[in-house]
């Protein structure tokens, strides 16, 4: 199975883990990035508020693809304004695989790999999990085991 990463990472945390997950499936690797930077808290908003940001080019057509991950962070409980903008931009998606996989500082919830979920199940995507990775987990390292747990849902697939 080939396997598309894409990856909105705000501190490197997120993008660190992706490259593990990278290893893990021997897919490739995105990256979401936005192509102007906003002041912390206003990304936090416009997460909140379930906005839109620019990004610039990176890997958006599936059709050579039959999976796709989606990591990012989570800010105020959802998926950063970068990451929805990548997911309007998707093509080719239709039967194709997916999983989320978020990384959070505090305690966080599920709300963000649902947005992530809904979105692209909507478009005709499978869901077939999701992984979360909390601040805790990687401070210490302790996220290899969660990864290659993760990362055998899109190989027995």
């Amino acid at each position: 199975m080939k396997v598309l990463i894409a990856c909105y990472s705000y501190g490197g945390n997120t993008l660190k883990v992706a490259e593990e997950l990278k290893k893990n499936l021997d897919g490739d690797l995105t990256k979401i990035e936005p192509v102007k930077d906003r002041f912390y808290l206003l990304k936090g908003w416009g997460a909140l508020r379930e906005q839109r940001a620019a990004i610039k080019p990176c890997t958006t057509d599936m059709s050579d693809y039959d999976a796709l991950v989606v990591c990012c962070p989570v800010w105020a409980g959802k998926s950063p304004a970068g990451l929805n903008q990548y997911l309007d931009e998707l093509q080719n998606v239709e039967g194709k695989k997916l999983g989320a996989f978020v990384t959070m500082g505090g305690n966080g919830n599920q709300k963000a790999t649902i947005q992530i979920r809904e979105a692209l199940a909507e478009r005709g995507m499978e869901f077939l999990g999701q992984m979360k990775i909390s601040g805790k987990d990687l401070k210490s390292g302790n996220y290899n085991e969660m990864v290659e747990t993760f990362a055998k849902k899109f190989q027995d697939a």
